[in-house]
């Protein structure tokens, strides 16, 4: 707004200046000179303020509206009496610049009210006596109606801006909320399928059929738990081709035709190097288990798409299998295969049928890098005047233009031009309206209107006599065609508008003379508009400016979760793993896979343990954990299932329910026992399941159901009772 008015500020005084030779003529030099230095002054003071933004920068605004001051007080010695008639006050036009300061410099309202008024008043006296009551009296009124529309908008303007900060705050804490959610899922994701490849998989081929290579897998396993702390490496990208160098080294590929030739040149994401890495190196090792005894080829080729993505596919001619009935816990599917894909936003594709082999294809393009959008609301951005307050604003404003028209030829001038140009307007209005209420027009309209405003200027003033009116009596005119140009221009049309107001300009000039368009208020009321598309184009770039800064605030927290996530959730849970694996990935190494039956079993109680923190994380405290591995370890076959009903769980609902579930589990002594969570929609939290088999009817080779020893079903609380607990 400052920045409008320093534009608008020399407009006006350069506006001013005929009226004030005119007015001046036999005035002191001196007082002349000082004069100036105050008018001049007060110009250029208030384009310092955009110089200097800090606090001190506004006193330059207070020193624009001194020299203000300084000049009605002047303006009793040098100004000539009486005024010319039809003569507007020069300090009029400056009044407009000197108002507007105190909007911009007065945050409160009623006080810039009652300094305006000030003005208003100083500049009635000074010009009482040199004014018709009539001409001081309008004066006066449209000064003050101009200081309150530019008051009430500046304070609208605030409290909107206000609403907007506000708003934006709590969109950004929601944002970095939701997003510290996502990113920590991320990690999560990414943080299971590594445990899995890389531990589950060790504890699995040591307790099982492949004890010479669980010794390579331990190193590596060992490797990835104690080399997790450096995160700096995972944000960088880098080359798919050397992010695979190392494939071949593992066990499961010896024997693996790998070509990487074709993806030459392809860089990714660190992370994304990671997904496609681990799924990989997984579906090589399911076909290494499952293919079969007979398979003479298996092969994984990449190959470059367009626009930076890449291709994997992982092959062989084993037995095949029927993909629809892969059960929904198997991990290596589900976690390493299918869910690291979907984490960095890719696919993979299952073609597998008995006896016809199986492909695997992964896919990933740097568009689908944000499978999962967070939503993001940053509140509604500023505008200068809502499109339809504007609208009925300049439909009234014509209406009372054509209402005065009709008024003045009726009363006053008995002239012809008025009454045609109120029907004109008239004719022209409802047009006018659906244009600027819908923001669109179709070309023949927009160029009509402009035709019907070209005949109008034609027409107006027929029968009116140049020299008898003043900018008050003609301002239907004059503000009416100006009015009609905003909405055609609204409407998306630039060039109508335009062309009405050049013949407005031409009209005024060939009827009023060279300088009718100053004195009668033209050249002002031009200024005026575009001053305030000046204001709207600055507003907008605001807009656009907010918007860069919420979508780098975006880009920003997106990183610094991810970062965020990756030094907290991976090396938490990474740190748990190593602290119970790490012993027996060590005891792996030193019996280079050789172990006791004893240990054999105990590897299988720490697989289990860690696939209960991907399976069942919700359902886990110390407590329960350690009364689970009792339980294995004395050969009871435990499940911990977490379907995600207690995401809404409360921290003090939570403790209380696993408080429960361990006090429930510690005196168990069956064979099976299941902890599951219940549905969100359901009154059931978890159930707690324990069953034996019948040992008769299996010695005996029968079909027959387990026995229940024990049932548990822990409630959900109601609503508002955790709220009523955390309250308390």
């Amino acid at each position: 707004m400052v920045a409008t008015i320093s534009v608008a500020a020399p407009l006006l005084l350069f506006l001013a200046l005929p009226g004030y030779l005119s007015d001046h003529e036999q005035a002191n030099g001196t007082l002349i000179a000082t004069s100036w230095w105050f008018a001049i002054s007060m110009v250029l003071a208030i384009p310092v303020v955009l110089v200097r933004r800090e606090t001190s920068g506004w006193v330059w605004l207070w020193i624009s509206i001194g020299c203000f001051i300084a000049l009605l007080l002047l303006e009793p010695f040098i100004l000539r009496r009486p005024l010319g008639t039809g003569s507007t006050p020069w300090l009029l036009a400056l009044s407009y610049v000197s108002t507007s300061c105190v909007a911009v410099a007065v945050r409160n309202p009623l006080k810039a009210g009652m300094l305006c008024g000030g003005i208003i008043v100083a500049v009635t006296t000074v010009y009482a006596d040199e004014l018709p009551p009539t001409h001081s009296a309008i004066n006066a009124a449209g000064l003050a109606l101009a200081s309150a529309i530019f008051i009430v908008t500046i304070r609208l303007r605030r409290f909107q801006a206000d609403r907007v900060d506000t708003s934006e705050r709590r969109a950004k804490r929601l944002y970095d909320a939701q997003r510290q959610e996502f990113a920590v899922d991320e990690e999560r994701v990414r943080t299971d399928a590594l445990l899995h490849d890389s531990v589950l998989a060790t504890l699995l081929a040591a307790a099982g059929p492949y004890p010479a290579q669980s010794a390579s897998m331990a190193r590596s396993a060992l490797a990835i738990l104690r080399g997790s702390g450096s995160s700096s490496s995972r944000m960088s990208r880098l080359q798919l081709v050397d992010a695979c160098y190392d494939l071949s080294a593992t066990g499961d590929f010896h024997g693996v035709t790998i070509s990487f030739d074709a993806a030459t040149g392809v860089y990714v994401p660190a992370d994304v190097a990671d997904a496609l890495v681990s799924a990989t190196r997984q579906a090589v090792a399911n076909s290494v288990k499952h293919a079969g005894a007979g398979v003479t080829s298996r092969s994984v080729t990449a190959a470059a798409q367009q626009g930076g993505g890449v291709r994997i596919t992982i092959s062989d001619n084993g037995r095949g299998f029927d993909a629809s009935i892969i059960p929904a816990e198997r991990l290596g599917v589900r976690v390493s295969i299918l869910g690291q894909m979907e984490r960095i936003g890719g696919t993979a594709t299952l073609l597998t049928a008995p006896g016809q082999g199986t492909n695997i294809i992964l896919e990933w393009s740097p568009d689908e890098t944000e499978p999962r959008k967070v939503r993001h609301s940053i509140g509604r951005r500023i505008k200068l005047i809502p499109r339809r307050q504007l609208t009925r604003l300049l439909t009234a404003f014509i209406c009372i233009a054509i209402l005065t028209a009709v008024s003045e030829a009726a009363l006053h001038t008995r002239a012809l031009g008025p009454v045609i140009a109120a029907a004109l307007g008239l004719l022209v209005l409802p047009a006018l309206l659906r244009g600027a209420t819908s923001g669109t027009m179709h070309a023949r309209t927009a160029w009509g209107i402009a035709g019907i405003g070209v005949l109008l200027c034609c027409t107006a003033t027929i029968g009116l006599d140049p020299d008898k009116v003043d900018a008050i009596s003609i301002y239907w005119y004059t503000c009416g065609i100006l009015a009609g140009a905003i909405m055609v221009w609204m409407a998306g049309h630039h060039a109508p508008p335009l062309v009405a107001v050049a013949a407005l300009a031409t009209q005024i000039t060939l009827w009023a003379g060279p300088t009718g368009t100053i004195r009668l208020g033209l050249a002002a009321e031009i200024i005026l508009i575009i001053s305030g598309v000046m204001m709207y184009r600055t507003i907008g770039a605001v807009t656009t400016a907010a918007d860069a800064a919420a979508d780098k605030h975006r880009q920003l927290s997106n990183w610094r979760h991810q970062h965020d996530a990756y030094a907290a959730e991976r090396l938490h849970r990474l740190q748990r793993a190593q602290t119970s694996a790490a012993p027996m990935l060590e005891l792996i190494i030193r019996s280079e896979g050789h172990l006791t039956e004893s240990d054999q079993h105990e590897c299988r109680v720490l697989e289990q343990s860690l696939r209960d923190e991907i399976r069942g994380r919700h359902l886990l405290n110390d407590e329960i954990r350690a009364t689970v591995a009792r339980h294995r370890r004395r050969g009871a076959h435990v499940q911990v299932l977490d379907d995600g009903g207690l995401d809404n769980f409360s921290p003090a609902q939570h403790l209380e329910l696993l408080q429960d579930i361990a006090t429930r589990l510690e005196p168990l002594r069956a064979s099976r026992i299941v902890i599951r969570t219940g549905p969100s929609d359901s009154g059931v939290a978890a159930t707690l399941v324990a069953t034996t088999p019948d040992e008769t009817a299996v010695a005996l080779g029968l079909d027959s159901a387990d026995d229940v020893e024990f049932w548990e079903v822990f409630p959900r609380p109601k609503q508002g009772q955790g709220a009523q607990e955390e309250g308390s």
